[in-house]
């Protein structure tokens, strides 16, 4: 279950954060899918989020991840820049909640062990029309411990800008709204693409914490999720 939980984490804070561009307000809902995974994961599919919701208005961003065990909700305030991963599971509500100086201190920290790798953003003249938006191709390649992987991406400019920051900051020089996307956390590959995008009124109450949730440290989240204490 820890697993499941880095995994929710990661894929939260890797859609994290918007910008202002053409469209300012409305959703967006990406299908999830996991290529290859292991047979440890295999036997916890079921588990795993399939799709996500993102609603947007101007600076801020709500993202929702239904699964077997409840849903994950992220708010992004980018003016801000912080995020807040709440999770509604097993009857038990809790928030973790994220500045940029929490984001920059672990960055740091990966720095400073040599586990934070090095990227370069290659774009192409590649296009492919993905919810009815032509996207762009760039390929975005990492490298740590001599090692170097790629990651193909497609993203469109006519949708706020979606960055990868914190854990994932592969994509932070990814100039649009990405369409379509792999990411990958401790050897799990995972497929995100785009399926429909619409113009809509989006309520300032989406993009507030209800009070029934208890803020905790991802740590205590772990440790509760593996029979902790609450």
């Amino acid at each position: 279950m820890k697993k499941i939980i880095q995994v929710i984490v990661f894929i939260s804070i890797s859609n994290f954060a918007f910008a202002q561009t053409k469209l300012k307000e409305g959703m967006a809902e990406f299908e999830i899918s996991y290529p290859a995974l292991t047979p440890e994961m295999k036997q916890m599919e079921s588990m795993l989020p399939k799709s996500l919701t993102v609603y947007f208005k101007n600076e801020l961003s709500r993202i929702e991840m239904p699964m077997a065990a409840g849903t994950t909700t992220t708010l992004s305030n980018n003016s801000k820049k912080e995020v807040t991963i709440m999770m509604d599971m097993m009857g038990k509500k809790f928030a973790m909640k994220q500045t940029e100086a929490d984001i920059n201190k672990k960055e740091a920290e990966l720095k400073k062990s040599g586990q934070y790798p090095t990227f370069k953003v290659t774009p192409s003249t590649e296009t492919k029309l993905i919810a009815g938006y032509k996207c762009k191709k760039a390929v975005v390649s990492y490298t740590m411990n001599g090692k170097t992987e790629r990651m193909d991406c497609f993203y469109t400019d006519e949708l706020p800008k979606m960055n990868a920051s914190g854990d994932n900051p592969a994509f932070k020089n990814i100039n649009g709204f990405l369409m379509e996307y792999n990411i990958s956390q401790s050897g799990m590959k995972m497929k995100i693409v785009a399926k429909n995008v619409k113009a809509q009124t989006v309520s300032d109450n989406l993009f507030k914490v209800p009070s029934e949730y208890k803020l905790m440290t991802q740590e205590e989240i772990s440790e509760m999720m593996m029979g902790g204490k609450e």
